[in-house]
């Protein structure tokens, strides 16, 4: 029997130009959209995360995509999840990110990515780029070395 780990959060997607505001966001949801349905462990799937349709939902001015799952002790693997995580980030516009890691195991965690604000006009351009690069703060990339121990990291 495993220890259970739950995951959940929010990434605040960036609205554009107010010629099209929502465009950042259709393109955020069509990114979790094409996310695939199954995954190897640690999972991220697309049916983790609820993302507003911009044309359709009613929001104000931000995009507030949240998601969330449970696993069986993912903080084996939770260095693995963290890059799966962040390969997603670098393909959306968003201006920051946050993670709970609630377990039995290592008890809870927070994870906060901040847009770097050097790039910020790679929201603005005609040809918008995703957010590449941020700053980090949280908990331990890995809690396990070899499944023996926890590590500490600073």
């Amino acid at each position: 029997m495993g220890h259970i780990s739950i995951v959940y959060g929010h990434i605040i997607g960036e609205p554009w130009k107010s010629g099209d505001y929502h465009k950042l966001q259709r393109l955020n949801k069509n990114i979790i959209d094409a996310l695939p349905d199954n995954d190897s462990f640690p999972w991220l799937t697309k049916k983790m995360f609820l993302v507003p349709d911009p044309d359709k939902d009613k929001m104000y001015r931000d995009q507030i995509i949240v998601f969330g799952a449970s696993y069986k002790s993912v903080e084996y693997e939770w260095d693995e999840w963290l890059d799966k995580f962040e390969a997603i980030l670098k393909q959306l516009y968003w201006s920051s990110a946050t993670v709970h890691l609630d377990t039995e195991l290592v008890g809870t965690h927070k994870y906060e990515w901040v847009f770097d604000v050097n790039q910020t006009d790679n929201w603005i351009s005609d040809n918008p780029k995703p957010t590449t690069q941020w700053n980090f703060e949280g908990g331990p990339r890995k809690f396990f070395d070899n499944y023996n121990r926890i590590e500490t990291i600073e």
